[in-house]
């Protein structure tokens, strides 16, 4: 859902970020010399122009990257309009209600949801992502029929069907959570 890979991110990242600090301790070294570093030859004339165009090639790409990520995330699950005004239900409110249900069930640690638009074949839509923190010995079956059950519910909520992406993890948060008691 974000257009990107995560791992060439976290690869470009840690080479610019190795970049940047070679470079600094190559100027902290002209500056204080610790170490006999042989001098970086400076190029002369149109080689310096095409070191200078290429240095800007890669500003200019970099900014369109930075620019392009994380569209499609939205606020709101859905929009109503009319002549007294417009009515939108956040996501967080879709997580909410889910988890009022889910609150029932030990195994559920935490629910959190995230809308995005969708391009289809004939319009944009919103798509709502469930995350769902439950613990390793959860009942997966039981689980995501009440999570289905939920979204059921919250449909005839709001009047509209709404597609929905589950999410079940578990992890170091499951581990240390506390047991659920209900009163």
């Amino acid at each position: 859902m974000t257009r990107s890979n995560r791992t060439l991110n976290r690869l470009l990242l840690a080479l610019v970020g190795l970049l940047f600090i070679a470079v600094a301790a190559w100027v902290a070294n002209r500056g204080y010399p610790v170490l006999d570093v042989p001098a970086v030859p400076v190029p002369e004339g149109d080689a310096l122009w095409i070191v200078a165009a290429s240095a800007l090639v890669v500003v200019i790409l970099s900014l369109v990257w930075i620019f392009t990520r994380g569209r499609g995330r939205a606020s709101a699950v859905i929009t109503a309009t009319d002549e007294t005004g417009t009515v939108s239900i956040d996501a967080r409110v879709a997580a909410d209600l889910i988890s009022h249900d889910l609150a029932a069930l030990a195994d559920v640690v935490s629910v959190s949801s995230t809308a995005f638009r969708t391009t289809g074949s004939a319009t944009s839509a919103i798509a709502l992502e469930l995350r769902v923190v439950a613990r390793r010995s959860a009942d997966l079956r039981h689980l995501v029929d009440t999570v289905t059950r939920s979204v059921e519910q919250f449909d005839e909520v709001i009047e509209s069907r709404i597609p929905v992406l589950l999410h079940v993890a578990t992890g170091v948060r499951a581990s240390f959570a506390h047991e659920q008691r209900v009163r």
